[in-house]
């Protein structure tokens, strides 16, 4: 492998100056190839839009059901919002701004996801799943802003609080964490970026994952404003809080949005 800078003239009438960051040379296949300093340019300006629409022709109906429930979730969150911003209740409006940064998270993982980049979305999903375990335990354990403030709250606390709250909370955190916080199975192979032509796992698994952050975001954000909700789908009002009861309508219709048998 060696460096160069192999290329026409800028000058020359007619030409384009081609740049080459490295020159890699294969004596037993008998090709040279040259990888040119504009790469990344050509990923994102070329070969991005390509890859995109061929994600929109394959994935149409999944986006169109991510794009319903987190248009419901920031819907609710951005309400919820106004109402803790007028009341001054700091709780509120730090548990909106994690949702709302989470769900941002979610559309930046959805997007590179069709971009091509199966390993990726899932390490952002990581991240979002840590800001609503964030914004559970607060509104559990009021007590605890302060130490968030300071940023002093930590997050194996967050998520025991999670767990509790939501008991799929903690498999499916530590499913991201060994598998995309730390090196899994993906990081072991080189992900290809490429048009999508058909189904496969990675594309499945990440379409899986963006369907269940987005459900996790709805449901916590349903949660923290639940006092303005007409006809809540998970939680109900008792004696002490919240309880988690989504009627048998809204299993079915989980079962639909996760492609599952049974949904609890």
């Amino acid at each position: 492998m060696h460096n160069g800078k192999l290329g026409r003239s800028a000058s020359s009438p007619g030409t384009v100056a081609v740049r080459a960051a490295t020159v890699f040379v294969s004596a037993g296949e008998k090709k040279i190839v040259i990888f040119t300093d504009d790469m990344l340019i050509n990923q994102l300006r070329r070969d991005a839009p390509r890859i995109e629409e061929s994600f929109d022709r394959l994935c149409a109906n999944e986006l169109a059901e991510l794009s319903a429930l987190l248009s419901k979730t920031n819907g609710l969150i951005y309400s919820g919002l106004s109402v803790a911003t007028e009341n001054e209740d700091q709780l509120r409006t730090a548990c909106a701004t994690l949702l709302l940064n989470g769900a941002n998270s979610l559309a930046s993982a959805t997007a590179v996801l069709r971009m091509g980049y199966v390993l990726q979305p899932c390490i952002i999903i990581r991240a979002i799943l840590e800001a609503i375990s964030t914004a559970l335990h607060l509104l559990q354990h009021p007590k605890d802003l302060g130490a968030y403030e300071k940023h002093t709250l930590q997050s194996q606390k967050t998520i025991t609080t999670a767990k509790k709250a939501l008991p799929p909370f903690g498999n499916l955190y530590r499913h991201f964490s060994d598998n995309f916080a730390h090196i899994g199975q993906l990081h072991k192979s080189i992900t290809p970026i490429r048009e999508y032509t058909e189904h496969h796992d990675a594309l499945d698994v990440n379409l899986s994952s963006l369907r269940i952050t987005a459900w996790l975001l709805f449901v916590s954000a349903e949660l923290a404003f639940n006092e303005i909700v007409a006809e809540p789908r998970y939680w109900h009002p008792v004696e002490q809080g919240y309880k988690y009861d989504p009627s048998e309508q809204e299993k079915e219709w989980m079962k639909c949005f996760f492609q599952m048998d049974n949904a609890t």
